[in-house]
C-alpha cells in the first residue's frame, strides 16, 4: 500500500518550495519569483528560478524542474516514498510506517546507501553505551569536555575491536553487504570470499549531509597498538558522500549560520564540537580536507561572511592563506580570528571558555590586516623585494573580489598603510584583473552557450511554426509553438480550457510526443471531471523529461512568434482565448494543408496508374473549401474561456 493520498497532500502543503529549497541554494527575490545558482549544474550566473506562486522550481540553463517532491528526489536522489517521508518529517508530520511502498516503488540505490549508514551509526551508538568495550569511547569523549547531550546529539559512537562485529549485525538485521561495502562500511577481501569491518576499536563521528542524514563516518584512534594508519581515518567517497562537498556540522550549524549571518569555519571534528557545545553553534569544519569551491558555496546557501579560525603553525598559515582567496573568489566577505601560538579551538575553549573564544571571533581580522602582520612576522617586510612581493600577494587576493567599489577601498587602504600610490597599485591589479575577465569570460560565453542551445530549437520555432512538424521528430524537445502555447494554456486554466480547445481540434493535431504525454496526463481528469494543477501532474510521472517539459513550459511566457504575426494570426492583445484561437487555427490550417499534399500524391499515383482522379480532384476542392473557410471565418462556435 502506498502512502495514503491525503497524506501526501498533507505533507506538500506543509512543504514550501522556497522555504525547503533555501536550505540547499542561496536564493534571492526577483518580482514574483526567487533566482539562485542552480544544485543540479555549475554556472556562475543564476538561471535556477522558484515561483512560491506556483509552488514549483525550473533551471533555464540545465532544464531541471519540478515541485517540492521532486527537488527532494532528485537532490537526494531518493524515491518519491523517501520524499515524502523526508518533508513530513520536516514538517512534524507522521506517516503509516508498515505497507507503504508495493511492489512498483523502487528503492533508489541512495536509499539504500543512507539506510545502511543510519543502522550503522545507531550500531556504533549502541556499542559505546551499552557494552563494556564500548566505555573505552564514551571515556574519551568525556576526557575531551563531551556532555553526555552532545554526545548523543552528534551520534558519536565506537567501533568495536574485531574483524566482523558490523558484518554479523548487518548479517543479522539483513543489510545488504554490497551497499554496506558501497557506504565504506566493510572491505571485501581480496580472495573476494567475504567482507570484514573497516573500522575496528575506534571512536566514531557520524557525518551528516545538510538535511541530518548519516553519509559517512571520520574515525579516531583510541589504542597505542591500532595497526590503522593515520589518528582519523574516513569513510571512501560513496555517491552520497564526497568530501569535496561535505562540511562537518552543517546540519547542526545552517539555522545558527543563517541567524547570525556568517559561518565560522575551523578544521576538525573536536574543534567543532567543543566550540558548539560552548553555545557557539554557527560552525562547520572541512574534516582535515583541503577547503574546496563546493564547501564554500555550499556556506555560501546559508550567509555571505565566514570567519576562519586560525591556527598559527606553519601548515595552518599555508592553508589560511588559501583558504582566504578561494572565499573571497566565491564571493563572500572573510575574516580571519587568530588563536594564541599552540592553540587550536578545542583546547583554547577548554581553557579560556566560551565567551573568550565569541571575543576572538568579534576581534576577527580583514584579510588585508591578517597578511600584512603574517608577513610582518615572516620578516618579509624587512627589505624592498620582499615588501614588494608582500603587496603584490595582497593586490592578488583583491584582484579576486567580484565587487568593484570593494575592490576600490581595499585599494586604498592598502595605499595608505605601505605608502604606495594609488595608480601604481590600480596598474597591478588591472593586469590582474585582466588575466581573470578572459577566464570569466569563457566560463560566462560556457554557461550561455548550454543556455542556448537548449533553447535554439524553441526559438526557431516560434519563428516559424510551419516547419514545426517536421522538426519534431528529429528534435524531441523543439515542440511546435502553437502546441507548447496550448499546453500552456491549459496547464494555467484547467479543465475549462482544456475543454474548450478539444471542442475545435483532435488529439491528433499534437504531433509532438511530449505534448502527447502531457495530454495522456491531463484528458483523464478532464474526463473525470476532477480537478488537477501542474503540481499534481508532476508527480503522476516518474518521466523526467517529461516534468522538466512541463515545468518549463508554465514559467515561460508565451512564444508567440513574428512568425505567427506574419500569417496574420496574432492577435493584437494577449488574451487567452484568442491566444488559444489563434494556435488551434494554425494546427487546423496545417492538419488541412497536409490532407491537400497527401490527397495531391495519392491523385498523382493514381494517374500514373491510369486510374479515375475525379473522386481526389472533388475531394481537393473540398479540402480547399475548407481551407478558404477557415481563413475567412475563423474557428467557428462561441467560446467561454478564462480571461
Amino acid at each position: 500500500m502506498r502512502i495514503p493520498e491525503n497524506k501526501i497532500e498533507e505533507v506538500r502543503h506543509a512543504s514550501d518550495v522556497v522555504d525547503v529549497i533555501s536550505n540547499y541554494v542561496k536564493l534571492k527575490r526577483r518580482g514574483k519569483n526567487y533566482i539562485g545558482l542552480c544544485p543540479f549544474h555549475t554556472e556562475k550566473t543564476p538561471s535556477f528560478n522558484v515561483s512560491p506562486e506556483r509552488q514549483m522550481y525550473h533551471c533555464f540553463g540545465c532544464g531541471v524542474g519540478g515541485n517540492v517532491i521532486t527537488f527532494v528526489m532528485e537532490y537526494e536522489k531518493v524515491s518519491f516514498v523517501e520524499a515524502i517521508r523526508t518533508l513530513a518529517d520536516r514538517a512534524g508530520i507522521s506517516l503509516p510506517q508498515e505497507g507503504v511502498v508495493d511492489d512498483k516503488e523502487k528503492i533508489t540505490e541512495s536509499e539504500s546507501l543512507y539506510a545502511v549508514c543510519r543502522a550503522a551509526a545507531r550500531f556504533f551508538y549502541d556499542n559505546m553505551t551499552t557494552t563494556v568495550e564500548g566505555q573505552l569511547a564514551l571515556e574519551y569523549f568525556r576526557h575531551r569536555g563531551f556532555s553526555d547531550e552532545t554526545v548523543r546529539a552528534f551520534g558519536l559512537g565506537y567501533s568495536m575491536n574485531a574483524w566482523d562485529t558490523l558484518l554479523k549485525f548487518a548479517e543479522r538485521e539483513k543489510l545488504p553487504l554490497e551497499m554496506m561495502e558501497k557506504a565504506g562500511l566493510l572491505i571485501q577481501r581480496e580472495d573476494k570470499s567475504g567482507y570484514y569491518d573497516r573500522f575496528r576499536g575506534r571512536a566514531m563521528f557520524p557525518i551528516f549531509a545538510v538535511t541530518g542524514r548519516v553519509i559517512g563516518f571520520g574515525a579516531r584512534k583510541l589504542r597505542e597498538d591500532d595497526p590503522l594508519p593515520g589518528k582519523y581515518i574516513n569513510s571512501p567517497e560513496t555517491p552520497i558522500y564526497v568530501k569535496s562537498k561535505s562540511l562537518y556540522g552543517i546540519s547542526h550549524a545552517k539555522d545558527a549560520i543563517r541567524e547570525k549571518e556568517y559561518a565560522i569555519l575551523v578544521e576538525g571534528y573536536a574543534d567543532l564540537i567543543s566550540v558548539y557545545q560552548a553555545g557557539i553553534k554557527n560552525i562547520v569544519a572541512s574534516s582535515g580536507t583541503a577547503l574546496t569551491d563546493e564547501q564554500i558555496e555550499l556556506i555560501g546557501r546559508y550567509a555571505k561572511k565566514v570567519t576562519l579560525v586560525y591556527d598559527a603553525d606553519s601548515a595552518g598559515s599555508k592553508a589560511t592563506m588559501r583558504g582566504v582567496d578561494l572565499i573571497i573568489e566565491q564571493g563572500l566577505d572573510v575574516r580571519i580570528a587568530e588563536l594564541p601560538e599552540g592553540d587550536d579551538p578545542d583546547s583554547f575553549v577548554k581553557t579560556n571558555g566560551g565567551e573568550a573564544f565569541q571575543k576572538l571571533l568579534d576581534e576577527a581580522a580583514s584579510f588585508l590586516d591578517f597578511k600584512a602582520r603574517l608577513f610582518q612576522s615572516q620578516g618579509m617586510l624587512e627589505t624592498p623585494e620582499g615588501q614588494a612581493q608582500a603587496v603584490r600577494s595582497i593586490v592578488e587576493t583583491i584582484a579576486k573580489m567580484k565587487d568593484e567599489l570593494k575592490r576600490g577601498f581595499y585599494i586604498k587602504s592598502l595605499s595608505e598603510r605601505y605608502g604606495i600610490y594609488e595608480s601604481t597599485l590600480y596598474r597591478e591589479l588591472e593586469k590582474l584583473l585582466g588575466k581573470e575577465r578572459g577566464r570569466e569570460r569563457i566560463e560566462r560565453l560556457r554557461d550561455e552557450r548550454l543556455r542556448d542551445e537548449r533553447h535554439r530549437d524553441e526559438r526557431s520555432q516560434s519563428l516559424n511554426p510551419e516547419s514545426s512538424i517536421q522538426q519534431a521528430s528529429s528534435r524531441p524537445s523543439s515542440v511546435p509553438a502553437p502546441e507548447r502555447d496550448l499546453l500552456t494554456l491549459m496547464l494555467e486554466h484547467g479543465n475549462e480550457m482544456v475543454g474548450y480547445v478539444f471542442t475545435h481540434v483532435k488529439l491528433e493535431h499534437f504531433t509532438h510526443p511530449l505534448a502527447q504525454k502531457v495530454l495522456a496526463l491531463i484528458i483523464p481528469h478532464l474526463e473525470r471531471s476532477e480537478k488537477w494543477d501542474t503540481n499534481s501532474l508532476i508527480d503522476e510521472t516518474d518521466n523526467v523529461e517529461l516534468r522538466r517539459f512541463i515545468t518549463d513550459i508554465t514559467f515561460s511566457k508565451y512564444e508567440l512568434s513574428k512568425g505567427w504575426k506574419e500569417q496574420g494570426a496574432m492577435p493584437e492583445e494577449a488574451d487567452p482565448g484568442d491566444i488559444a484561437d489563434s494556435c488551434m487555427m494554425i494546427l487546423k490550417r496545417q492538419e488541412l494543408e497536409r490532407l491537400i499534399a497527401e490527397n495531391q500524391q495519392h491523385m498523382k499515383e493514381a494517374a500514373a496508374r491510369g486510374e479515375e482522379v475525379r473522386r481526389f480532384a472533388e475531394h481537393h476542392q473540398l479540402l480547399m473549401r475548407e481551407k478558404k473557410d477557415l481563413e475567412m471565418y475563423g474557428l467557428t462556435g462561441e467560446r467561454e474561456v478564462p480571461g
